[in-house]
């Protein structure tokens, strides 16, 4: 279903009789046709030039992309209530009020089909899990307040020349530049879980901060792979690919390894517009035998796939009880499920017993079970009804760009196995791009 206008279109050009009655010359010997075919194009150059970005909100697409690995820096003395992230808020916002017809002139029916989940979330919360009304109903007013507007706006903007590609650098250099503090310690936080070296930054999860990094990964790897980009920029692209991954090993997320390597795979086998066959995958092996190297020279990894195989028995069959769990919560409501974060403590309980004595839960680390659990059939329903769209696009724009497709299915794959990328605005990101069909990559 296409996107449906939620402004007025852009002004056509006048129609030919308005332009006075036709004559073979004009006074000044131009022909009559010649002046109203050129009056015309001027009236096309000014609509276009009307409804093109200005620079407010170019900097508001820029600034907000540069800041998805910093949106948890706030302002000290304020308690988290100020910081990049209500920044970012007020520059979208202006962008909205200064160019309407520019950020909201289309209305991508994915956001109606999230709209929905996010009232059925909050209906259902309230009649199951008033109690947990403190857990669940900020993440939903998150995506109200921040990720479906940002969506919306990016979605609109993308669709102008150049912004796609300048999205990509900016989300490099964010990335990049929250590696780099990362690695020199700047904003550090140590993750306890029994993996020793194993870090976050700014307060996030590590999850999330390892997803976000692997999505730079991919954008910078489709960079560095577009024909027409200068050789110079190319020889850029290596140090920050460098820093992402080194970044991204710090945290040890193997839901952000296995997004990076999906990325990659699909640029590989997809990328048909950036070049031969041959050369393609050669320059992928090449980028991935580096990141490979220095992925493993890392103590992080080592210790992560250590305690996978075994290390930390607690973690590991509490991880394979979490399955059956949540298979039997879900056939107790099938249809709507049992509520927003109803089902945290007895899974907790029943496949993870030593995080009670912590006073800590667990979640499904699964998308796909978590909606169904939480809001049964018609929530994964809804949910997907949203996804879909951007897969589409995404697929429609292969030829032409596969990096849409790498950044979203990346994700949905992982999605089904041990990662609930929907709280990630990388997530949100992927989905903007993918319903732009990449049209400016």
């Amino acid at each position: 279903m296409p996107p449906i206008a939620a402004i007025a279109p852009a002004p056509e050009a006048p129609p030919a009789d308005s332009l006075g009655p036709k004559q073979s010359r004009d006074h000044d010997g131009v022909p009559r046709r010649d002046r109203e075919e050129a009056c015309r194009h001027n009236w096309r150059e000014l609509a276009a030039d009307a409804l093109s970005p200005n620079w407010i909100v170019r900097w508001a697409f820029w600034l907000s992309i540069f800041a998805v690995p910093f949106m948890r820096v706030y302002l000290p003395g304020t308690g988290d209530r100020v910081g990049v992230e209500r920044l970012v808020q007020l520059l979208i916002f202006c962008a909205m009020v200064c160019q309407p017809r520019v950020c909201l002139r289309f209305i991508p029916t994915a956001l109606f089909w999230f709209l929905i989940y996010c009232a059925m979330q909050i209906v259902s919360g309230l009649w199951l899990t008033p109690e947990l009304r403190n857990v669940w109903f900020p993440r939903t007013l998150h995506w109200l307040q921040f990720s479906l507007p940002w969506v919306w706006v990016l979605f609109n903007v993308l669709n102008f020349p150049g912004m796609g590609r300048s999205g990509l650098w900016a989300l490099a250099w964010g990335c990049s530049l929250c590696a780099l503090l990362h690695i020199a310690g700047i904003g550090v936080v140590e993750i306890t879980n029994g993996i020793d070296g194993r870090s976050s930054v700014f307060g996030e999860n590590a999850n999330i901060v390892g997803a976000t990094y692997a999505i730079a990964g991919i954008a910078i790897i489709a960079l560095g792979m577009f024909r027409d980009l200068k050789v110079s920029r190319r020889l850029l692209l290596l140090p920050l690919i460098a820093l992402v991954a080194i970044g991204l090993a710090k945290t040890g997320s193997r839901g952000a390894v296995l997004i990076l390597i999906m990325g990659i795979l699909i640029l590989s086998f997809q990328g048909r517009s950036f070049g031969s066959t041959p050369k393609r995958i050669g320059i992928l092996l090449l980028i991935s035998a580096l990141l490979a190297a220095i992925v493993w020279q890392i103590p992080t990894v080592t210790k992560r796939f250590e305690e996978l195989e075994g290390s930390n028995l607690d973690q590991k069959e509490g991880r394979v009880r979490m399955v059956p769990v949540l298979r039997e919560i879900f056939f107790r409501n099938p249809i709507y499920g049992s509520g927003p974060a109803g089902y945290e403590f007895e899974l907790t309980r029943r496949a993870m017993p030593h995080l009670i004595k912590d006073q800590r839960t667990t979640n499904a680390h699964n998308l796909t079970l978590k909606l169904l659990v939480e809001n049964g059939i018609i929530g994964f329903l809804l949910f997907a009804a949203g996804v879909k769209p951007a897969l589409v696009g995404a697929w429609k724009a292969r030829l032409n760009s596969p990096l849409p497709l790498a950044l979203i299915v990346s994700q949905v794959i992982v999605a089904f196995a041990v990662m609930d990328p929907s709280y990630h605005l990388v997530f949100w990101f992927a989905i903007a791009y993918g319903l732009s069909g990449g049209k400016t990559c």
